[in-house]
């Protein structure tokens, strides 16, 4: 059976979860409180050095013991989760169709859920071996016996991992990137995995889009294989390994008999075939709906001052606060505007313009923002019944800038300026910050003063444990997977201004943070952090906020 889902579809699924299948030790010492046994408290041995600025966590190595993820809502025994068993997902495509970047967004996102995942990158396993490799090595077809043995030798030590991966470290969900355009191989690998009761997935993604092909080409002409390469001879060199495997594609037909998704046009259209793996496989088609190839980036600002500064009561921003707020609006358009001129080149005001500028194509004065190569796409093809309409919707495409808050006042009044611009603002209310309970507005000296058993269980993981009536870190992730996917479905710009405590958790899924690293995030006022985004891994720099 064959699902076809358009981009904007939705997809309902729940999960019959035994309570049997969930094993939890440590010890329940009241409602309020969270599990505080080994397996909840996410200690290993492996402690990695936080990681405030610069690449994420993603590709780390999964912990061979017992390990807690962020998003995580439960343990097994065996450290599988949903019923799923183990499964391989297995990319199919040709060079330059986003494969990378799908392998990565899985990672990172089934990390999150608790799922022991790793990518297993082909092109990773050739640069380790540190020696060159004949040209046909990059056909699907090598025709020299040199090409046929290294490409075997690379892809029998990607495979032995795979299944050392399953059988040793309890994984549970490998992700095999390469280019699998053959139906032999194909076969091959159902029959190989199956063998050892591990369920194979297909995702095939597919690029007809023309823009979209010639920007996967600009980006991968910049990956490692080419640090150091004048740009036009690694384009050259890529475009050669895509012409010698254009002829020798096999796109995945029923009639294979494979269970598998065609990802096409970066999400615009997929199509789910023979799908007979449950909760997990279809948790992961729904994210798959909402992954974008992001071109703008993600801003974290903290929400201005107001005058007692208490959770308790829903203050006003105070005279300090107003002027963070104006300097903010201001640090935030610049930078936009210089990622802007930097991708597109400078912009021309109408009755500055010395070359012609398209009607209706002028720098919005009142925003402060300059248009982007997709603005004027928009412009010079509106009403064309040709041309498919570029969508203008919230984070549609790399134009598009978006702010979010929190309902609570001090919040959304720090969002006043943008909003005074024309600037979309949208107030979230899973952008609540951690609800404190009983301790609300208690300095940590009260706390320890007032609750000191409660206080010495928070200390043994800040992470998962609840004060009386409060939320813990943990709940607060539950509660945000929905902000999760749509900061996966945006292409453009997002600026999210919240408490310290939502921002710590949705920097910790973009930058794959662990459950201890997590509390220990810092939100200075006087920074903006940005994410920025490439297939292979995102990247995090602080920017400093004149507040003089």
């Amino acid at each position: 059976m064959s699902v076809v889902l358009s981009d904007g579809e939705d997809a309902n699924h729940k999960s019959n979860e035994d309570d049997a299948d969930s094993t939890v030790t440590g010890n329940n010492t009241g409602n309020h409180m969270a599990r505080t046994g080994k397996r909840w408290s996410g200690s290993s041995s492996r402690r990695p050095q936080l990681k405030g600025l610069g690449s994420d966590n993603v590709h780390e190595n999964v912990a061979t013991g017992d390990h807690i993820f962020p998003g995580q809502l439960y343990s097994t025994e065996s450290g599988r989760l949903f019923h799923a068993g183990k499964i391989i997902i297995v990319l199919v495509g040709l060079p330059a169709t986003s494969k990378t970047l799908l392998s990565v967004a899985i990672t990172r996102y089934t990390k999150w859920l608790g799922v022991k995942t790793k990518s297993f990158h082909v092109s990773e396993y050739r640069r380790r071996q540190g020696t060159e490799v004949p040209d046909d090595y990059f056909s699907a077809l090598p025709t020299t016996k040199e090409g046929l043995e290294v490409r075997g030798k690379i892809f029998g030590l990607v495979f032995d991992d795979m299944v050392n991966f399953f059988q040793e470290t309890k994984g549970q969900l490998a992700i095999y990137d390469a280019l699998n355009i053959r139906r032999s191989e194909r076969k091959e690998l159902e029959t190989k995995f199956s063998a050892f009761n591990i369920k194979v997935l297909f995702i095939e993604s597919v690029l007809t889009d023309a823009e979209l092909v010639n920007r996967n080409i600009k980006m991968a002409a910049q990956s490692f294989d080419y640090q150091g390469v004048p740009k036009h001879q690694a384009r050259n060199s890529f475009m050669q390994r895509l012409l010698v495997n254009k002829p020798l594609y096999e796109e995945i037909i029923p009639e294979e008999n494979l269970s598998y998704v065609k990802y096409i046009n970066s999400g615009q259209r997929l199509i789910v075939n023979n799908n007979r793996y449950g909760y997990l496989i279809n948790k992961i088609v729904f994210f798959l709906m909402n992954v974008r190839d992001k071109r703008g980036c993600v801003y974290f600002a903290r929400c201005g001052t107001s005058d007692n500064d208490r959770y308790i009561d829903d203050e006003v921003l105070n005279k300090e606060g107003r002027r963070y707020s104006k300097i903010l609006t201001e640090a935030v358009l610049d930078r936009i505007n210089s990622k802007r001129l930097s991708r597109n080149g400078t912009p021309t005001f109408a009755s500055k313009a010395s070359t012609p500028t398209p009607e209706g194509l002028v720098m919005n004065e009142s925003s402060g923002l300059i248009p982007t190569v997709t603005t004027l796409q928009r412009t010079l093809s509106r009403g064309n019944h040709k041309v498919r309409q570029i969508q203008s919707w919230d984070g549609a495409d790399d134009d598009s800038f978006v702010v979010w808050t929190a309902p609570r006042k001090r919040t959304y009044d720090t969002a006043k300026y943008f909003l005074e611009k024309g600037i979309a603002v949208r107030q979230r209310f899973q952008l609540q910050q951690l609800h404190p309970g009983v301790v609300a507005d208690l300095t940590e000296e009260e706390i320890k003063a007032q609750y000191p058993k409660e206080y010495s269980e928070y200390i043994k993981d800040k992470y998962h444990y609840r004060f009386p009536r409060a939320e813990s870190y943990h709940d607060l992730a539950v509660r945000m997977e929905p902000l999760l996917l749509e900061i996966e479905r945006m292409c453009g710009d997002v600026l999210i201004i919240g408490h310290e405590s939502t921002l710590k958790v949705l920097y910790g899924y973009l930058m794959a943070c662990t459950c201890e690293e997590l509390p220990s995030l810092e939100f200075p006022r006087d920074e903006i952090v940005e994410i920025s985004f490439s297939p292979f891994q995102n990247k995090a720099e602080r920017l400093p906020l004149t507040t003089a």
